[in-house]
């Protein structure tokens, strides 16, 4: 067993807080020095306050992008040249 796998059944071992606790670290890590603006951090804040709230519902990533497509294929017009239009069907 590698390393890395070793490491993953430990963090499989963590309580659900834990690992997301890990996970939260591991992307602050990946990141560097990334840092979010003041206006995406109050940006953020609404959103969140609003979710929590029941003011809005998120929304499964899937729906998201059907409706995406959806958007993208009554704008795009009917037939192109290059092909883009057949990509949407994806």
């Amino acid at each position: 067993m590698t390393r890395v796998q070793e490491l993953l059944e430990q963090v499989k071992a963590l309580t659900p807080e834990e690992q997301e606790e890990f996970r939260l670290l591991l992307a602050s890590e990946a990141d560097g020095d990334f840092e979010l603006s003041p206006e995406w951090r109050e940006e953020i804040q609404r959103r969140v306050e609003r979710l929590d709230s029941g003011e809005t519902q998120a929304a499964p990533w899937a729906d998201v992008k059907r409706r995406l497509r959806e958007r993208i294929r009554a704008q795009a017009p009917q037939s192109r040249p290059d092909g883009l239009r057949d990509h949407l069907s994806a």
